[in-house]
């Protein structure tokens, strides 16, 4: 019975985060065609899979226009005006800012850091920020803390000589905090092989 039980606790490990996957892979895919496979059903075109590929050839269109000379003087007035136009100007700036740290040439989620609480407790969080003397802070950092299993955190500002700075790739610790140390990093998989 014991051996039964232990089959079927292993193949929940191993069918859960594969279905998961699938699912939330499948939905983003079908919410995605659904958003301009619409235009096409409209006209009485309707080719699963037609709406995702319009939408990623407009997506590396808007990216090429962007980068050439004469149109990416159109971007620039759309921002310019987004960014002068009050309450608008909040909203865009932060979705713009939030995106451009995470995939942009940018990126202000860099670096992992470890901080030291004082009291033997240490937290991981993002340094997001190097250069706080506009606060009158001037050997501090901004390190951005993530709540475990949510996306949720707190930016705390922190004495450069409370920190130290990880070498550990961005993805390996959000990996590492999104599953409350639960996941295994490439360092603690290699330390458990060589055990």
């Amino acid at each position: 019975m014991k051996k039964i039980l232990k089959y079927f606790v292993n193949g929940l490990l191993t069918l859960i985060p594969i279905f998961l996957t699938v699912f939330i892979v499948a939905k983003t895919l079908s919410f995605s065609d659904n958003l301009i496979g619409q235009f096409f059903r409209d006209y009485g075109i309707n080719i699963p899979g037609l709406g995702l590929i319009t939408a990623l050839l407009i997506i590396t269109a808007v990216g090429f226009l962007a980068t050439s000379w004469f149109s990416s003087k159109l971007f620039q007035w759309i921002d310019s005006l987004f960014s002068g136009t009050p309450l608008i100007k909040t909203l865009y700036s932060v979705i713009k800012d939030t995106i451009g740290s995470f995939i942009g040439e940018k990126r202000s989620f860099s670096k992992m850091a470890m901080v030291d609480l004082g009291t033997g407790m240490k937290v991981l969080g993002f340094i997001t920020s190097e250069e706080l003397e506009r606060f009158g802070l001037t050997d501090y950092v901004a390190v951005y803390v993530q709540q475990s299993m949510q996306w949720a955190g707190n930016l705390v500002l922190v004495p450069k000589s409370k920190i130290t700075v990880l070498d550990i790739s961005v993805e390996e610790g959000m990996k590492f905090l999104v599953s409350a140390g639960v996941a295994k990093t490439k360092n603690n998989a290699s330390k458990a092989k060589g055990d």
